[in-house]
């Protein structure tokens, strides 16, 4: 915290612009010495134009703004150098600010200095994150939501609601030599269990939650031959895979991410199921088993120009117990196989498609929409749980306010029940980020990109 960080905030490439950031107790030092100017001003924030020198050299003319902290993003002194945006210009701009006493700011130190000062929470923090990733409609409204205070606001509720019940039952505990009862079992119990049932719905948005923010991971399965490859292009609107009428062309499992309706959905085309005394092809085959079991749903490819078989029905069992949508391919060529047959062998009717015509495309994502809103939350009108760290803290404040009605049931001192809603209590102040654990905060922010 004491250090000067320096670090370039735009992606790597050429642009029009390119930003550099600087902050620290030494940000306006270094800033004037390499940058030319006739005269600096005296408020903030202030916007200045000038030209960065190095041994009386230009290297670019520049916007610099500059911003006195505490009123700034991390609440230090604060630049920001807006010079073009060169591959080269940056980083010998970079370099020269790193020669004059600054270091290479850590991935997401910007944000952890901006946390550590007081200027945001953890789940803001997060957001911002999930901000920068977002592709999607729903993306973007999961980290505006969190961003906004929803999400903490629900917490808050909840922690007041733990607070204000450990005070009544401790206060039980202070004066027990006293008649009168501060507060009845009965209460006790039904204040908990309130408690207990605000964490559950809270939870049962993660898998919305986390789906909004990562995408929806869908395979595309099936045996060699069937299409995937060709349903994958036709979704991306691009040739990403090679297509070919050889069995087992695709041996590898190929992924892209892409939008449908708002949702961010992670596509992967997977090496067609069967048996093969090929390496490469079995090499494959065990992939495409491995990201069955990761996705969130499965296209299940079949070909309605043959007869369905036992490689069809030997996929099928590997996928049986998971979320399937049966895709029957090609139905720009004769109907061999019946959609009565398909019922008949796998419990469900198939979706009708031509991949190679782009044919009925559109089923596909009215099967991808019913999905997502099946799971029951969107974040257009609920506050979800958007990650695992904030997941895995709830399941903790749950364990502990189930500790507590067993406690309650079992006729236990309050002394037990009140430690184990303060436990709980504590984890909820956890995810909303009253910590300063170091180990924590590289776990949360390393997963930031540099310069933000």
């Amino acid at each position: 915290m004491n250090d000067t960080i320096a670090a370039i905030a735009t992606p790597i490439g050429e642009s029009a612009i390119g930003v550099i950031r600087i902050s620290g107790k030494d940000c306006f030092s270094i800033v004037k010495s390499i940058f030319s100017i006739k005269e600096w001003k005296t408020s903030y924030p202030q916007v200045l134009f000038g030209k960065i020198i190095d041994e009386n050299k230009i290297i670019d003319e520049v916007l610099i703004t500059l911003f006195k902290g505490p009123k700034s993003y991390t609440g230090e002194d604060l630049a920001e150098i807006s010079c073009h945006g060169s591959p080269f210009i940056l980083k010998i701009i970079l370099e020269l600010i790193i020669k004059k006493g600054a270091r290479l700011a850590k991935p997401g130190e910007f944000t952890e200095r901006a946390y550590l000062n007081g200027k945001m929470d953890l789940l803001k923090a997060e957001a911002v994150n999930d901000i920068i990733k977002a592709h999607t409609k729903y993306s973007h409204l999961a980290g505006i939501s969190q961003l906004t205070g929803k999400l903490k606001s629900t917490l808050l509720q909840i922690e007041d609601g733990l607070l204000e019940l450990i005070s009544l039952i401790e206060a039980s505990i202070d004066h027990s030599d006293l008649e009168e009862t501060f507060i009845s079992s009965e209460k006790i119990f039904n204040t908990i269990e309130d408690l207990r049932l605000q964490i559950k719905k809270l939870l049962s948005t993660s898998r919305a939650g986390k789906i909004s923010i990562n995408g929806l991971k869908i395979a595309i399965v099936g045996a060699p031959n069937t299409g995937k490859s060709s349903i994958m292009n036709a979704l991306l609107k691009e040739d990403r895979v090679i297509v070919s009428d050889i069995a087992g062309t695709t041996r590898d499992v190929i992924s892209d991410e892409i939008s449908v309706r708002g949702i961010s959905v992670k596509l992967f085309d997977t090496a067609g199921l069967r048996n093969s005394e090929d390496l490469l092809e079995q090499k494959g085959m065990e992939k495409t088993k491995r990201i069955i079991e990761e996705a969130d749903l499965i296209f299940f490819v079949l070909d309605c120009n043959r007869k369905l078989n036992e490689t069809d029905k030997n996929i099928f069992e590997l996928l049986r117990n998971k979320e399937y949508i049966i895709v029957l391919n090609k139905i720009d060529l004769p109907m061999v196989t019946t959609v009565e047959e398909i019922n008949y062998f796998f419990g469900k009717e198939p979706i009708k498609i031509s991949a190679l015509n782009q044919k009925d495309l559109s089923k596909i994502e009215d099967e991808i929409e019913r999905f997502y809103f099946s799971l029951g939350y969107s974040p257009e009108n609920d506050v979800l749980i958007t990650n695992i760290r904030q997941e895995n803290l709830l399941e903790k404040a749950l364990n502990y306010i189930d500790k507590a009605i067993n406690a309650l049931k079992q006729d236990m001192s309050e002394e037990f029940i009140a430690s184990d809603l303060r436990k709980a209590k504590s984890s909820i102040e956890e995810i909303i980020g009253i910590t300063k654990d170091e180990e924590i905060l590289n776990k949360i922010f390393s997963k930031f990109c540099i310069g933000k």
